[in-house]
């Protein structure tokens, strides 16, 4: 495993487990089980992803409390102040903790600072070990920065390479916070899983194309959490510290890049206020 090194000093691997979708109870045993022979160590989650419970409930039930880190997520309809205090409480008691490792804002939002204020309070406490945001872009982040006591230790943000956003990644690496993405392998976008150089660097490698991106993200200080429910791809997901892309090769990924979403982008406002108001 490779470890990224946080603004605080705490740590982070290079690659986690992405839970979105996972709702049913035997599939998420099946995979966390086999996350935990594969020696995965972080777990990411989302109160909008609807299983926190059943994550709580699966790591009691098989000992595997103290297994990994924990990530969850502040849905933006509980922002605000009084509202984010539960829902932090919430994620607490639906996972079984009293602590999480990594809490973010999913999303930028109206009284998104006054949220981050209680984030900040509670990583003062030690309830919250690191705190974060996801899907900020620079004009998010620098409105949260001017309000905040405490630089976020991580942006979560789709990446991938038909969306590389290194312009961000630049801002990101001036301000010390370690990117991450989501939808690491953009959902096996055929666009991509097609494309002549990644079929030509999975021959050289030996590896599976998804293997070859999650090496990116790596080769480029990314954390990726891969999300899968088949046991077999658990294991394939981890397996990319045996072998490096030359700098040839990481040319040739970055001709991908065509600044292709795979889902909804920070740049909608009319989605973000969607999901600030339910409506």
């Amino acid at each position: 495993m490779k470890y990224f090194k946080l603004n605080n000093g705490n740590e982070i691997p290079g690659i986690g487990f992405g839970c979105y979708t996972i709702t049913d109870e035997n599939v998420l045993r099946d995979v966390l089980i086999e996350c935990k022979k594969c020696n995965y160590e972080l777990i990411d989650t989302a109160y909008f992803y609807d299983n926190e419970d059943l994550i709580g409930k699966v790591l009691k039930e098989e000992n595997l409390e103290d297994a990994f880190q924990i990530a969850t997520k502040v849905w933006p309809i509980d922002f605000g102040a009084e509202n984010t205090k539960k829902s932090i409480e919430r994620s607490l008691k639906s996972l079984n903790r009293d602590y999480i490792d990594i809490m973010y804002l999913h999303w930028p939002g109206k009284d998104m600072e006054e949220s981050w204020k209680v984030l900040e309070d509670y990583y003062e406490q030690g309830v919250l070990k690191n705190i974060a945001v996801c899907n900020f872009y620079e004009n998010h982040m620098e409105y949260l920065l001017k309000n905040a006591n405490v630089v976020p230790q991580i942006d979560q943000i789709e990446l991938h390479p038909l969306l590389q956003k290194n312009e961000l990644l630049d801002y990101l690496k001036s301000k010390d916070i370690q990117p991450l993405a989501w939808s690491p392998i953009a959902k096996a976008d055929k666009e991509l899983f097609d494309s002549e150089i990644m079929i030509e660097l999975s021959k050289k490698y030996n590896k599976s194309i998804a293997q070859i991106i999650l090496a990116w993200h790596i080769a480029r200080g990314t954390v990726a959490i891969p999300r899968t429910s088949k046991v077999s791809r658990v294991s394939e997901n981890i397996d990319v510290f045996d072998f490096e892309l030359t700098d040839e090769d990481m040319d040739k990924i970055k001709t991908l890049d065509i600044n292709k979403h795979t889902s909804n982008s920070p740049e909608n406002e009319k989605w973000l206020k969607e999901i600030r108001y339910g409506k």
